[in-house]
């Protein structure tokens, strides 16, 4: 596996960089990524920056999701477009899934957690 890679064990995914997230005041800032899933790879082309001021504090999965909602222009059938789901612990213990919305997307990859739990800071952790 290429330095700087992630994958949780069993997977078949495999970040060909490394995903460093960051926070910026009440931001969550993903940098571009890029994602191996088998033969099909998955490009987030842009940084994207999530504003966590409006969310519950509680502890999210920040996830990599296949996003069907943008327009792919690209002729490359190897390669789709990437999105990030922030997902919360359910009432019953399980976590959210991007599935679960009417927001057509697939689960690929977990990138890490967001712990807003604490009302002074925002904590990123590891995957």
């Amino acid at each position: 596996m290429p330095p700087g890679t992630r994958n949780e064990p069993g997977s078949p995914d495999t970040f060909l960089a490394q995903v460093e997230l960051r926070l910026g005041g009440n931001q969550l800032l993903v940098p571009p990524f890029l994602l191996s899933r088998g033969h099909q790879r998955y490009r987030q082309p842009g940084e994207i920056r999530i504003d966590l001021s409006g969310l519950e504090p509680d502890l999210y999965r920040v996830v990599a999701v296949q996003n069907f909602w943008i327009e792919d222009g690209s002729p490359d059938l190897s390669e789709a477009l990437a999105g990030v789901f922030l997902a919360r612990r359910r009432a019953d213990g399980a976590w959210e899934e991007a599935e679960n919305w009417p927001i057509e997307c697939r689960t690929l990859a977990l990138l890490g957690h967001v712990d807003l739990r604490r009302a002074d800071c925002c904590v990123l952790l590891p995957p």
